[in-house]
């Protein structure tokens, strides 16, 4: 039986209901539990919901085909300008765990699910190796930490912090969090035609204690990609920041990042070059850089995320690189003629976006690394904005 954006269909003697949901891009399974009961009223007819399955953008067509224990669903919407396509996506009943969804949350204080979405940064915890932290970007106005518990299947999200400034919340586009060695977190927020880029110290309890500019002289050339990522080492006075700038600003050289790098102490802003990849995509568009990560302790080695802004079949630079900064001299705006970075490629992420066969998500916007080296990565679903909705949020193991 198929209406559209409903099927029903028996697999291996059980009663299965598929519900389509047009405007979150998932379907809903349900398995059809019959009781027997007495009366004119026959069998009572219960749906027990087993489980949520990510679909195209716009599900509008459903078919069962139990004999061959597939689902067939087709979805409407159809925008390669805005990086999504219509698609049919096939999926067979089968035995085992789902793999979807890779990250959920618990309720709240209000008794419904902690909100998220656009998930644009990911820090792991300096302690504990099962809890890490994220947050969403400027989707929601109040801006937020959120607490992840690792240690479940899929992740929960168990908790949130409210970031406040002076006693009142704040609404900044986050795409950027370390943890720091201190305790607390370094925020990167992300620049626009009105507002600046700037880091923001947070205590654990989510109180702003300090905010960091750019100098004036960098801040005069700024364009709408900015800060993407930001990582700490060091602690006390030797703490150093480094922040990942996504594309080019004015007067920068074609092809070439900045990152920029931070003493607290000093207050002091010095930069290297990055070198971006040459887009590959049939569709054109750019590449660009969208997290950095520490990956030791002498603040020498690190790693980035750098994608393109492709999806689907048009996208081909999904990719981390680490790089050393051991035998570079940083430069000031002032200096100029930045060093630039030498990178090696880790690991092509394409095949692990591709493994649950599913259409290429776009953004790649957080990664971290766990205590026992495991490194996770998580895509930025836009809050479903021009987007089908879906996370993926997945260890990908220890990489370097």
């Amino acid at each position: 039986m198929c209406d559209r954006d409903r099927s029903y269909g028996k697999y291996r003697g059980k009663e299965m209901l598929f519900v389509g949901t047009e405007r979150s891009s998932v379907v809903l399974v349900y398995e059809l539990s019959r009781k027997r009961r007495g009366g004119a009223n026959g069998n009572a007819i219960t749906p027990v919901y087993k489980q949520l399955l990510p679909a195209g953008f716009g599900p509008e067509g459903l078919l069962t085909i139990p004999r061959r224990n597939l689902l067939v669903v087709a979805s409407e919407e159809d925008s390669r300008e805005d990086g999504f396509r219509a698609q049919i996506t096939l999926y067979t009943y089968g035995l085992g765990r789902a793999t979807y969804p890779g990250i959920m949350s618990v309720e709240g204080d209000m008794g419904t699910p902690i909100p998220w979405a656009a998930l644009s940064a990911l820090a792991a915890d300096k302690v504990d190796r099962n809890v890490a932290y994220t947050v969403s970007d400027s989707f929601f106005k109040s801006s937020r930490i959120l607490k992840i518990d690792l240690s479940s299947t899929p992740a929960l999200i168990t908790d949130e912090i409210l970031l406040t400034l002076d006693g009142e919340t704040v609404d900044l586009d986050p795409e950027g969090l370390a943890t720091r060695a201190d305790g607390g977190f370094w925020l990167a927020s992300e620049g626009s035609e009105t507002s600046t880029n700037l880091l923001f110290k947070v205590t654990e309890n989510g109180t702003i204690e300090d905010i960091v500019e750019l100098p004036e002289s960098v801040n005069a050339l700024q364009q709408r990609f900015g800060f993407e990522g930001v990582t700490s080492v060091g602690n006390g006075t030797d703490e150093v920041l480094l922040v990942c700038f996504q594309r080019e600003w004015l007067n920068d050289t074609e092809g070439f990042v900045r990152i920029g790098r931070y003493v607290v102490a000093d207050a002091e802003w010095t930069f290297f070059y990055y070198p971006l990849d040459e887009p590959t995509s049939p569709n054109g568009g750019w590449t660009g850089l969208s997290e950095i990560i520490s990956l030791d302790d002498a603040g020498t080695m690190f790693a980035v995320v750098e994608r393109d802004n492709q999806a689907g079949p048009d996208a081909t630079i999904k990719k981390i690189y680490s790089f050393s900064i051991a035998d570079l001299m940083p430069k000031t705006e002032e200096q100029g003629d930045f060093e630039v970075i030498t990178k090696t490629e880790v690991r092509d992420l394409l095949p692990d976006l591709k493994s649950d066969n599913g259409a290429v998500l776009e953004k790649v916007e957080g990664m971290m690394m766990q205590k026992n080296g495991d490194v996770w990565i998580c895509t930025d679903n836009d809050g479903v904005d021009d987007s089908n909705g879906e996370t993926q949020f997945m260890n990908i193991g220890n990489i370097f």
